[in-house]
């Protein structure tokens, strides 16, 4: 058996994951909503640069922070609920990181809605979302989760 002590699970941490990730802010730039598709456009504000990479990458992380926020968006929208007054709860996601995405700038987000349905007091939906750049970069998520 093996014990780590605090220096030794240092020396071997990602930075990123214990003090980069607060570094990293995003701000969703625009919206489009048509039927089931959402589309939108998602700009960082914030960076954090691994010391070990070659510049910037999006994280799987902030992904997941900023599709978790679509889908809240979307479901309001749905409900026509002007402002924000149920929480969000995710009860399943998948993530495949397909190619790199490495422009901050021109981060491109289409959410295809499987399923959207009000069950009692609760807003149900599933929904898969294309996470793009202008440079070929790709994530495919699929989540499912609900307002409370």
């Amino acid at each position: 058996m093996k014990t780590y002590s605090i220096d030794d699970v240092s020396a071997i941490s990602s930075h990123y994951l214990k003090e980069g990730r607060k570094q990293e802010s995003w701000e969703i730039q625009s919206i489009e909503i048509d039927h089931r598709v959402l589309r939108a456009r998602i700009a960082m504000t914030s960076l954090y640069v691994s010391g070990t990479d070659s510049g910037f990458h999006l994280t799987i992380f902030s992904t997941l922070e900023f599709v978790s926020q679509l889908m809240i968006i979307y479901a309001h929208d749905w409900a026509g609920l002007p402002k924000k007054v149920r929480e969000g709860w995710m009860v399943e996601s998948a993530t495949r990181a397909v190619r790199q995405i490495r422009n901050p700038d021109d981060i491109r987000v289409e959410m295809n809605v499987r399923q959207m349905r009000k069950r009692g007091e609760h807003l149900i939906c599933i929904a898969d979302f294309r996470v793009t750049d202008d440079a070929d970069g790709l994530f495919e998520i699929s989540l499912k989760g609900f307002l409370s």
